[in-house]
């Protein structure tokens, strides 16, 4: 069953070259497990990031909590004014930074900050930024601009869909739309 080896620079020599195969084995199976650690902990910050990011998409939102339309002798709406807060659990928003996709069935526009300056329709806001629970802004779009691409005022019963978008890339929807009824006597009404 064994070969009985007649000279012993034989046997030392199978010894060398089996050694060499087995630190040639634990030199891969090590540069392996780096690679593998070191793909774990960039899966494990890209995954933490991921994470962040979606937090804060969904909690760093804005809440409307009223709204009023400024109408013209043609009770037609030309002034939205928003009044806006944190939602619960949100960091703080900074609206001077965030955009508004305004849509209605006449035209279609991003509207930026009036801080931000541009040719682009805007918005302007009575607080910049949002730090305190409970602190509210008001976001005024005047309606009447040039730079909107068609008529962007609002006749009673029309509906026009607001999409804020803030710095952190969290969307609200608002939808505004006058009642019907508006009379002459009506200077603002509720959208």
């Amino acid at each position: 069953m064994f070969e009985k080896l007649t000279n012993p620079e034989e046997r030392g020599q199978v010894g060398i070259g089996t050694l060499i195969v087995f630190i040639a084995m634990v030199l891969v199976a090590a540069i392996a497990a780096g690679v593998l650690i070191s793909t774990a902990g960039q899966l494990q910050a890209q995954g933490e990031a991921t994470g962040e990011d979606s937090q804060s998409q969904v909690s760093d939102t804005v809440t409307v909590v009223h709204s009023v339309g400024e109408t013209d002798s043609n009770n037609t709406v030309t002034q939205l004014n928003l009044t806006v807060m944190r939602s619960p659990g949100a960091s703080a928003i900074q609206l001077e930074e965030a955009t508004i996709h305004y849509t209605s069935s006449s035209t279609s526009d991003t509207l930026v900050s009036s801080a931000s300056g541009g040719t682009a329709p805007h918005f302007s806001v009575s607080n910049p930024v949002l730090t305190e629970s409970g602190e509210e802004s008001v976001i005024t779009i005047d309606l009447t601009q040039t730079e909107f691409s068609g008529t962007a005022t609002l006749e009673e019963g029309e509906e026009a869909e607001l999409n804020i978008i803030d710095q952190s890339g969290a969307t609200t929807v608002f939808v505004a739309q006058p009642p019907d009824g508006i009379t002459a006597d009506d200077n603002y009404v509720p959208v």
